[in-house]
């Protein structure tokens, strides 16, 4: 079963950013909306997250919330 995610890119201010690449690893690229928004839709149990390419998230499933948010650079804000 899928769980979706709502991912946030956010710059150091926290102000969200749209047009930021987000992909769950093996998955297609997407970019955020005007809101700094994107929904994942992740199957398996372990996944890798990468915002801008850089690793933002990578771990277990269960342990993201319905919505991450993270920086442009690939932290967790």
């Amino acid at each position: 079963m899928a769980k979706a995610i709502k991912v946030y890119v956010v710059d150091s201010e926290g102000n969200t950013l749209s047009g930021q690449r987000v992909k769950e690893y093996g998955g297609s690229e997407q970019r955020t909306d005007a809101n700094g928004c994107v929904t994942l839709f992740l199957e398996g149990t372990n996944t890798t997250i990468y915002v801008n390419g850089f690793e933002a998230y990578g771990g277990s499933v269960s342990r993201l919330d319905s919505k991450e948010v993270f920086t442009k650079l690939g932290g967790r804000f």
